[in-house]
């Protein structure tokens, strides 16, 4: 029968887990304190980012349970349980984090720039989205929100009876903000695109509408998936 470890140990066992993932993100084979790996780490993984203040107070518990003058190391602190499960949390996230695809994998409802806009408002009834991805000539050009929509017919309020001939192109002038979508590589995990969620109104000064996956992040490629913001409220803590 195994012997059950006590909670210092499972919580040493994590932290020697994430600083072997930290390391393996910067690429480094020197020794870096671990506050510094985080802090490095942190701009180029979203788990990291999204953990960085539980790993940074976790890095002095360590040293609070460990006296490092003896070797092999000896415990002279038992951390509480919940901590214990944070850390392994944190490191099963970046052994095997949980990546856009097939998370978020789904077949994502576009429409051709040419397509006329009776098509798209059939398909916001049909479907309930409020955003659609247009293409042209196989690449994405941009989305065509339900507020670009409204713009549209604010400022065609006395045209209506053109409407049987508007295309989407004609209503793709009217989304102002375009920088409301961003690509996403499908090897991006649910953290990297929480963060950009998060930080992109700040950065931009616009709402981030949707985040469109293929598979190196390129507007040329296929899309192979869509995160709207409904989607990142129901994302675990």
């Amino acid at each position: 029968m195994e012997e059950t470890r006590t909670n210092a140990e499972r919580f040493l066992t994590a932290f020697n887990i994430i600083t072997k993932e930290l390391e393996s993100l910067i690429g480094l084979n020197k020794y870096i304190p671990f506050a510094k790996l985080v802090d490095m780490a942190k701009k180029r993984n979203g788990t990291v980012l999204h953990f960085v203040e539980d790993l940074k107070e976790y890095s002095a518990l360590r040293n609070a349970i460990v006296h490092d003058r003896d070797f092999p190391e000896r415990v002279i602190a038992e951390p509480h349980i919940t901590v214990v499960e944070k850390m392994e949390q944190i490191a099963k996230e970046l052994e095997a984090p949980q990546l856009l695809i097939p998370n978020f994998q789904k077949k994502v409802i576009s429409f051709d720039i040419n397509d006329r806009l009776q098509l798209l408002m059939d398909g916001i009834e049909t479907y309930g989205f409020s955003q659609f991805p247009i293409m042209e000539d196989g690449a994405c050009k941009g989305l065509i929100t339900d507020r670009g929509i409204t713009r549209w017919f604010v400022h065609h309020a006395n045209e209506l009876e053109m409407i049987p001939h508007v295309t989407l192109r004609d209503i793709m002038s009217f989304e102002r903000n375009i920088k409301n979508y961003v690509f996403m590589s499908q090897s991006k995990n649910i953290y990297d695109v929480r963060e950009l969620f998060y930080h992109h109104l700040e950065r931009y000064q616009v709402r981030l509408e949707a985040v469109l996956i293929t598979k190196n992040g390129n507007n040329e490629e296929s899309l192979l998936g869509i995160v709207t913001p409904f989607d990142i409220v129901r994302l675990p803590v």
